[in-house]
C-alpha cells in the first residue's frame, strides 16, 4: 500500500471510531435562520385518513407532502408543459421546506435528526419528460444546507403520469432520529 493509501485508512477509521456527531454538535434551525428561512405553521399532523409523519423506533417517516406556506409559486402543473423544470425544481424546495415544518411539529427540534435516510420524489410529468432528478435537487440540496453531511440521502426520483389535485412534486421521506 501507498503513504496516501494508508492515510486515507487511517482517516477512514478514525471517523469511524468517532462515531456519529451528538444531536447537539449542530443546530439545522440556525442554519435555516441563517437562510432566510422560516418554516409554515402545521395545525395538524393527523388527517381524517392518515397521519402526516409516523416514528416507528429511532426512524420516521413522512407522508407525501407538497408545496405548503407563503412563497412565489403554485404548487401545480406537469413539467414541463405547464410548468419549467426550473420553477418545478423551486416547488421541490419548497415541499422540502414543508416536510421540515411536519418533522419539527413532530419532533420538537431538528437538531434530533441524525440523519436523512431516504428521499422518494414524484414529480408530475409528461411521458417525454426525463428531467426528474434535476427537479429532485432543489429537495435534495436544501436537505444538505440545512443539515450538511446528515442531509445526504439515498433517493429515487421519478415521474408520475399523475399526482393528486395536479400537484407539480410530491415527496416523502424517511429520517433517523436520536432518542431525544
Amino acid at each position: 500500500m501507498t503513504a496516501t493509501t494508508l492515510r486515507l485508512l487511517a482517516a477512514a477509521f478514525a471517523l469511524a471510531a468517532a462515531g456519529p456527531l451528538s444531536a447537539q454538535e449542530y443546530d439545522p434551525e440556525a442554519r435555516l435562520a441563517e437562510m432566510g428561512i422560516t418554516l409554515p405553521e402545521v395545525t395538524s399532523l393527523r388527517t381524517p385518513s392518515f397521519d402526516r409523519v409516523v416514528q416507528t423506533g429511532n426512524l420516521v417517516f413522512t407522508s407525501g407532502h407538497a408545496a405548503c406556506g407563503e412563497w412565489d409559486g403554485t404548487g401545480r402543473g406537469k413539467v414541463p408543459s405547464e410548468v419549467s423544470p426550473e420553477e418545478a425544481q423551486r416547488t421541490a424546495r419548497q415541499v422540502g421546506i414543508c416536510i421540515l415544518a411536519s418533522l419539527k411539529a413532530h419532533l420538537g427540534d431538528l437538531s434530533r435528526v441524525t440523519r436523512v435516510v431516504k428521499v422518494l420524489g414524484m414529480v408530475n410529468s409528461e411521458p417525454d419528460f426525463t428531467g426528474q432528478s434535476q427537479v429532485m435537487n432543489g429537495f435534495s440540496t436544501l436537505m444538505q444546507d440545512v443539515f450538511g453531511e446528515r442531509g445526504h440521502h439515498a433517493r429515487s426520483a421519478v415521474g408520475m403520469a399523475a399526482l393528486p389535485v395536479n400537484l407539480t412534486v410530491e415527496v416523502e421521506i424517511v429520517v433517523e432520529v436520536d432518542g431525544g
